[in-house]
């Protein structure tokens, strides 16, 4: 996972698309029409303070807030992630930072930003296809496509939205980047706010790369920073 967002690897939608009619992404995991009833939403409470030491990224365009520790470095206010779907993430955090070859990289990063008008679908539909667009461009590179498997959404209400949630892993078995993580993991939240279906992104490596064995970020921590989502007014 690459630290700049500049640096980062953005495959085409194409890419995307491939992945899915080879199998690479499981399709059934996006849309499973033949799933028993929906379980009931998962409802996530006002979350108490992480740490006297967190604070909190607010996007207003948004509408969308989350806390982190003071590890995690804001980026530039300009800077934004545009995936290979077309959502642009932008309010962005960064953890892990590392330098390997002369360029820099991070363990994790998070974000927030709102679906484009034409993504109409459900909640469900928009958060497992940006996980699965995020999980192809962070962990792909010039020479291969990772392999992606994306979990079935899962019902979430925040703050009384209801939307829903979905986690994504990507696997890169040869990387042409012996600095970057081979392996990831993505969560995706997307919710109905006044600013249409607004989305939550949070990815963080599962495996480092073979020059670079830095630090990698614990799961409960990006269940912490994923629980503290609210929407704002």
């Amino acid at each position: 996972m690459v630290l700049r967002r500049s640096k980062r690897l953005l495959i085409t939608i194409g890419a995307v698309a491939a992945l899915l009619a080879a199998g690479g992404i499981s399709a059934a995991s996006l849309v499973n029409r033949h799933a028993p009833a929906e379980p009931e939403p998962r409802i996530v409470e006002a979350a108490p303070p992480m740490a006297p030491d967190t604070h909190t990224v607010t996007n207003p365009a948004a509408k969308l807030s989350f806390d982190v520790t003071a590890d995690w470095e804001p980026a530039d206010d300009d800077e934004t992630l545009t995936t290979s779907n077309g959502v642009e993430l932008d309010h962005l955090v960064d953890w892990g930072p590392y330098t390997c070859q002369g360029a820099e990289y991070g363990r994790a990063f998070a974000g927030t930003g709102v679906a484009p008008n034409d993504h109409k679908a459900a909640p469900g539909r928009i958060a497992a296809d940006l996980a699965a667009a995020v999980a192809a461009d962070q962990y792909s590179d010039g020479h291969q496509t990772a392999a992606v498997n994306v979990a079935k959404p899962q019902p979430l209400t925040v703050d009384g939205a209801q939307g829903a949630t979905v986690h994504a892993e990507a696997t890169l078995i040869r990387s042409g980047d012996p600095c970057a993580g081979v392996k990831g993991t993505i969560t995706v939240i997307a919710l109905p706010t006044s600013a249409g279906v607004s989305v939550f992104v949070i990815g963080a490596d599962l495996t480092p790369g073979p020059q670079q064995p830095t630090p990698l970020l614990q799961a409960d921590r990006v269940s912490t920073i994923a629980d503290s989502l609210h929407v704002t007014h």
